[in-house]
């Protein structure tokens, strides 16, 4: 049964915020939707951060061709949701999430079988829609395709993107997210099992046992905030501080090595923040691959492809103007053994590119021990970055 308006308001208003608080969604990414007559639903508007929306910025939209009255503009991922009501009556709430462990899945393209307390809650199958650029006509089609090919189903992957979610109410589309996040993960520790064996059961250990890589222990590679043209404040792991200038020498004691990265980093690129991240999968991937290749289209977007880079102490001058050199246009940038180094505007821009890299680095540990699954094609990564940099980057 479809909700009243204002309270289908305040039920999208509250899952945007619990969908921020259990990690479903980060920052402006996915959307929510509620069902408020055989005509229209009301969804989460474009660009606009779930954790200080209200119920006045919730737009309503015509099921029939997605058309809305007012300024605000509503997700761009709209006629999702409208082919769900379109396609399933009984359907009154649907989430489309870009959680960890669904997206990690999806390069994989394929459909997943279900069983036991899975099946009871997801539906029999999971179906994977085929790939499309993100807010297409094509994605909404490829989605609205697999919903027509398999109707018990209530999870959909879609392929490098995310997943869309849908249910009879608020609860029912809640539960199906948080279980399709729990299957997800179970498959990723099977997949990593499958080749890794009994005894290298986790992602980490799976790749150093495949690809006959030793585990190491990553250097701190410090962050930073630009404060004038000429300097930097650095900060350690250890709460240690450096004011530097750009030439990287320190002016309240004797800077660490890693001064000079930052230095360089400021010399060639716009950042006037630098953020180092590491997790074990990324210091994995650094010591496998030469370049972190997108296979989510939130990767491609927000940070691009990722270069890896060397950083040797025998070399530490050199390798520093090296790693500046090699972000480009791009936010982040590998450093071998390490872990990563994050570029942004803005504090906030630098954990928006750690977060999509750490979902990045599960995806593309999943594909290696999945025998070559190909990224996002070259054309459709330069396309999405550059509408991200021209476009949505300026409605955070």
């Amino acid at each position: 049964m479809a909700y009243e308006m204002e309270k289908a308001k305040e039920l999208v208003v509250k899952a945007g915020k619990r969908l921020v608080e259990t990690g479903l969604i980060a920052r402006t990414w996915g959307n929510v939707s509620a069902r408020i007559s055989d005509t229209q639903f009301v969804i989460t508007p474009s660009g606009r951060a779930y954790e200080t929306l209200t119920p006045e910025e919730i737009v309503v939209v015509n099921i029939e061709d997605c058309s809305y009255d007012g300024e605000i503009k509503p997700s761009s991922e709209k006629g999702i949701h409208a082919a769900a009501y379109k396609i399933h009556p009984d359907i009154d709430f649907v989430i489309h999430s870009h959680q960890i462990h669904a997206s990690a899945l999806s390069p994989l393209g394929r459909n997943f079988t279900t069983s036991g307390k899975h099946e009871k809650i997801l539906g029999p199958v999971i179906p994977c829609a085929a790939y499309a650029m993100p807010s297409t006509n094509t994605l909404r089609d490829n989605v609205a395709h697999e919903m027509l090919q398999h109707p018990d189903a209530k999870a959909f992957i879609l392929r490098h993107h995310g997943a869309v979610c849908i249910g009879t109410d608020y609860d029912d589309a809640f539960k199906v997210a948080e279980t399709l996040e729990d299957f997800c993960k179970k498959q990723v520790k099977e997949i990593a099992a499958y080749v890794g064996g009994a005894k290298n059961k986790t992602l980490v250990k799976a790749l150093n046992y495949k690809f006959n890589s030793k585990p190491s222990k990553p250097q701190d590679l410090g962050e930073s905030t630009k404060i004038t043209d000429n300097t930097f404040e650095l900060k350690m792991a250890d709460n240690s501080v450096y004011y530097c200038t750009i030439n990287g020498n320190a002016y309240n004691g004797v800077a660490p090595r890693v001064s000079l990265i930052h230095a360089q980093i400021y010399k060639h690129t716009d950042a006037t923040h630098i953020s180092f991240f590491t997790n074990n999968e990324l210091v994995a991937l650094s010591k496998i691959v030469n370049k972190m290749k997108p296979h989510l289209d939130d990767f491609a977007q927000i940070t691009g492809p990722a270069k890896v880079k060397n950083w040797e102490l025998s070399s530490y001058r050199t390798d520093a103007v090296d790693i500046g050199k090699a972000f480009g246009p791009f936010r982040s940038v590998l450093v071998r053994g390490h872990g990563a180094l994050c570029i942004g505007k803005s504090r906030d821009e630098v954990e928006a590119v750690k977060l999509v890299l750490h979902k990045e680095a599960i995806a593309e540990a999943v594909c290696l021990l999945s025998h070559a699954v190909n990224p996002i094609s070259s054309i459709d990564n330069i396309i999405m970055r550059a509408v991200y940099v021209f476009k949505y980057s300026k409605l955070k």
